[in-house]
C-alpha cells in the first residue's frame, strides 16, 4: 500500500498532533509540517503533496492563511489541491474564491463530512 504525502501548514503543535492522528487513523499518509510561507514554498517546489491544508493564520508569525492560497493558487505550478482548515464559513468562502477546495474546520475534524473531502485525495 503506497502513501501519500499532505503538507500541514501554520498549524499549531496541538492542531497539527490532531490532524496527523486523524489523517494517519483514516489514511496511508505521511504529514509533513510548515510553519511559515517561506518553508511551505520551498517544500511545494521539492515534493510532490497529495493535498495542502492550511491554517487561517499562522501561528508561529500571524501569517494570513488566505493570502497563501491565493499566492499559491496563483502560480501555473499550483497542481496540489489545496484546503483551508478553519472554523469560519466566510473565510472557507475567501479560500474557495482563490482556488481551494472546500476546507474543514477544527470542530469538524472528525466529521464524515470532512473524511470524505479529505478521501477525495488521500484514499489510496
Amino acid at each position: 500500500m503506497s502513501h501519500k504525502i499532505v503538507l500541514s501548514i501554520g498549524q499549531c503543535c496541538a492542531d497539527h498532533s490532531n490532524i496527523s492522528q486523524i489523517l494517519e487513523k483514516h489514511f496511508s499518509v505521511e504529514i509533513v509540517n510548515a510553519d511559515t510561507s517561506i518553508e511551505a514554498f520551498s517544500l511545494i517546489n521539492t515534493k510532490n503533496f497529495s493535498l495542502i491544508l492550511v491554517n487561517r493564520i499562522f501561528d508561529s508569525n500571524g501569517e494570513s492563511g488566505l493570502a497563501f492560497i491565493e499566492k499559491y493558487c496563483s502560480q501555473k505550478s499550483s497542481a496540489s489541491p489545496i484546503m483551508l482548515v478553519s472554523n469560519f464559513e466566510d473565510a472557507q468562502k475567501d479560500a474557495i474564491f482563490h482556488g481551494a477546495e472546500l476546507g474543514f474546520g477544527k470542530n469538524a475534524l472528525t466529521s464524515s463530512d470532512t473524511l470524505s473531502k479529505l478521501k477525495k485525495h488521500l484514499a489510496n
